[in-house]
């Protein structure tokens, strides 16, 4: 698609930029890894789209007003509080920052919303390392504070798409530290073939 030559799009619903991961094969998991990420092995997917970056507080608290979220729920999503019968962000210092405290559940209700999905485990390191072998999306140096918020070096999440040193091959960002994020597959050790 001609949006495919720019590698970019934009959500209409959330205002998520997403990036384009080319269909094609590339060697998945680990030979020097833990014991569940090896043996590497070849694996082929489809052309998809990703989110660039973390859905931020703000993002998940204008889905949570949208879909008349539960407002007797006891819930900790970090920063999202009820104020004035209505989800917000507590303070506009974390509105930019990536939604935590979300169960997978969630997370997949709202990727339905947005009109998205969750990515599987092959898209997501796909889209992180790309076909060339590297340990991290932006090479094979150990995080830094230019790469990643990693190791704790805030001691607290970072706004979203803040490391921009630490792109992936398609362009996405914080795909290594900041916080964690689901993927559509549950964890199965006997994923990697042997």
């Amino acid at each position: 698609t001609p949006e495919a030559a720019f590698g970019a799009r934009i959500s209409e619903v959330d205002g998520m930029e997403m990036v384009f991961v080319p269909a094609g094969p590339y060697e998945m998991g680990s030979d020097e890894g833990f014991p569940d990420e090896q043996p590497v092995h070849s694996v082929t997917l489809d052309a998809y789209w990703i989110d660039r970056t973390e859905v931020t507080n703000a993002m998940f608290a204008d889905y949570m007003n949208a879909i008349n979220y539960p407002r007797d729920a006891h819930e900790y999503f970090s920063e999202i509080i009820m104020a004035n019968s209505e989800y917000t962000v507590k303070s506009d210092k974390y509105a930019s920052h990536p939604v935590t405290g979300v169960d997978w559940f969630q997370a997949e209700a709202y990727c339905e919303w947005a009109g998205r999905r969750l990515p599987t485990e092959a898209e997501w390191e796909k889209a992180a390392c790309g076909v060339d072998d590297r340990a991290y999306p932006w090479g094979d140096e150990l995080p830094d504070k230019h790469t990643a918020n990693s190791d704790q070096l805030l001691y607290n999440t970072a706004p979203v798409g803040s490391y921009p040193e630490g792109s992936s091959p398609c362009g996405a960002l914080d795909m290594t530290g900041n916080a964690r994020e689901w993927v559509a597959d549950w964890y199965d050790p006997g994923y990697y073939p042997v």
